[in-house]
């Protein structure tokens, strides 16, 4: 055959069709098939990278060093049985000190001695090195994989470690969040990291201003197999954990638990004290937004409330109105006494016909 009379175009088209790999489905119609691994069970499938959004302060951090804590000490955490493996937690928020402080009380929560972590858990912390991104646009604009990439590369390698929590997305993806080509490399280059090492890599990443679980392009989401989100509920102070997107578990699945002393707990493990104490704070906190809902629904009608016993008594006015969901006069005085001492609530001096004032109840505007 001629050389020459060979289309190029269609030489490439076979090579690359040449170059796929197909399954041998006549070798595996005698395999007996097998679901995917869980390196952290319902959260983190093996060779997989699963994103881990939250708002800020809810508490990702410290959950993902507990996490890689337990399946180091091979200890189970908030109702998870945990197997033992080598782990990686890597931030680049919190410095050396602040690792420790939270270690030391994930240790005594989970039972088990820093020392026997030795080996078994790595703490790493790039806060302020200025090249602890992972990855981001090179000089002809494409993405590229930077040397803290191949240093995280090599350390899973060497300790093979089976979780690599990379916390956050922020710091360690230096490209652009909007640019569904480069998110896709990003991920994929951790993807082929994972699927080396038989490893799960978390990555803790913040969700965006328009209420999506996470923040850039839809690739953040797409370019993964496995996703959970953490939420706070500031009026009982429990954080629940929801599985958003999941290709090898049940979609939805959830976990409930609380902070105690710089370290979760299961919400059914908690110590009666503990719970109670929880359970008082959510009722208060209830009580203290009742009050102040009530407040400005009074103030938009341009009614007025006051702290003294009479006509115009606060808790007994609040406590009448519709907006009060039936909390009642006791608990608006107590809600009353609370909010004034936290500041949010203060006595206005008002005039009258002639020299006659008045001290009226008024919420202290908010500081942006």
């Amino acid at each position: 055959m001629d050389l020459a009379q060979i289309d190029p175009v269609e030489a490439r088209r076979a090579i690359a069709a040449a170059s796929f790999r197909t399954l041998d489905l006549k070798r595996l119609a005698n395999v007996k098939p097998s679901l995917k691994p869980f390196v952290i069970p319902k959260l983190a499938p093996e060779g997989e990278v699963t994103l881990f959004t939250g708002p800020g302060s809810s508490g990702k951090s410290l959950l993902a060093q507990q996490l890689a804590t337990a399946l180091a000490a091979g200890v189970p955490t908030l109702g998870l049985n945990m197997p033992q493996a080598p782990a990686i937690y890597l931030t680049c928020e919190d410095d050396d000190d602040q690792l420790h402080w939270r270690q030391a009380h994930i240790c005594e929560a989970l039972g088990v001695g820093m020392e026997r972590l030795a080996g078994k858990l790595q703490l790493a912390s790039l806060r302020g090195e200025l090249d602890n991104a992972l990855g981001g646009e090179g000089a002809c604009g494409e993405f590229e994989l930077s040397p803290a990439f191949h240093r995280l590369a090599a350390l899973v390698r060497r300790t093979r470690a089976k979780l690599v929590a990379l916390d956050n997305v922020a710091h360690l993806f230096a490209g652009n969040e909007n640019d569904r080509g480069q998110v896709t490399r990003f991920v994929n280059a951790l993807n082929r990291l994972a699927g080396e090492s038989s490893a799960a890599v978390i990555l803790l990443g913040h969700p965006n201003k328009s209420g999506d679980n996470y923040s850039g392009s839809t690739a953040w989401l797409n370019a993964v197999r496995s996703q959970f989100v953490i939420e706070h509920d500031e009026q009982t102070d429990m954080r629940t954990v929801t599985v958003g997107k999941a290709n090898y578990t049940r979609k939805g699945a959830q976990l409930r638990f609380a902070w105690v002393d710089w370290a979760f707990v299961l919400e059914d493990q908690l110590a009666p004290d503990t719970a109670r104490q929880l359970a008082e704070t959510a009722k208060a906190h209830a009580e203290n937004e009742a009050f102040l809902r009530c407040l400005r629904a009074m103030t938009q009608q341009s009614r007025e409330v006051s702290d003294k016993v009479g006509p115009n008594y606060a808790p007994s006015r609040l406590a009448a109105m519709t907006e009060a969901n039936g909390v009642r006069k006791d608990a608006f005085a107590r809600a009353m006494e609370r909010l004034f001492h936290l500041g949010a609530i203060e006595l206005v001096e008002v005039k009258r016909k002639g020299s006659e004032t008045k001290m009226i109840i008024r919420e202290v505007p908010r500081r942006a």
